[in-house]
């Protein structure tokens, strides 16, 4: 009941501006036609000048809002995302250098990073996340299941990290990225997948 009293006085409020426009207008534009031709083509003039400064300083500050928020978007997303590559970093990596996580450190990394990947990451970035994480648990919680939708996914999370960065990701295959982790890919390489 509240919310269409709102919307209906809402509405009568852009009704009445609009009304209120359309006045002016019409009592500027009698004025301008009962002046001599001379002063109506130097007013028309003048008040088109200051009507393009007006906006294109209005679309100035607009497009530097988004730069600035992009910046700052930016500048908060890359330090989350590299802490998401570094960390599965170590876990594809780290048995051969020697620092591999524990499962309890990659459970404590997963459920915190959720936490920054809703706050930081861009929707597409945050879906691929969400996708992952589901495979990865579903093929954690099967005996003998196949890993290889997730690892797809992972690489496809890797993807969706880069452009949002600003990467065009022109000429990476599936598989170009995963194959830097898995020396013997194309074992497990899947029609679906290729």
């Amino acid at each position: 009941m509240k919310k269409s009293i709102q919307t209906l006085i809402g509405l009568v409020l852009v009704v009445a501006a609009g009304y209120g426009v359309f006045v002016a207008l019409r009592a500027s534009f009698q004025v301008l036609t009962n002046l001599s031709s001379d002063i109506a083509v130097a007013i028309i003039a003048a008040s088109a000048t200051a009507f393009v400064s007006v906006v294109s300083i209005v679309l100035g500050k607009i497009y530097e809002s988004r730069i600035a928020i992009q910046k700052e978007l930016r500048e908060r997303r890359v330090p989350a995302y590299e802490g998401l590559l570094n960390f599965l970093f170590r876990v594809f990596m780290g048995a051969k250098i020697g620092k591999a996580p524990t499962e309890k450190e990659l459970v404590k990394f997963l459920v915190e990073y959720n936490h920054q990947m809703m706050v930081w990451g861009s929707d597409a970035v945050l879906s691929e996340w969400s996708t992952w994480r589901k495979l990865l648990q579903e093929s954690s919680n099967t005996e003998g299941a196949d890993f290889v939708p997730a690892m797809y996914q992972y690489e496809k999370l890797i993807l969706a990290v880069r452009k949002d960065l600003g990467h065009k990701n022109v000429g990476i295959e599936p598989g170009d990225i995963l194959g830097l982790f898995v020396n013997d890919l194309d074992k497990h390489r899947k029609p679906d997948h290729s």
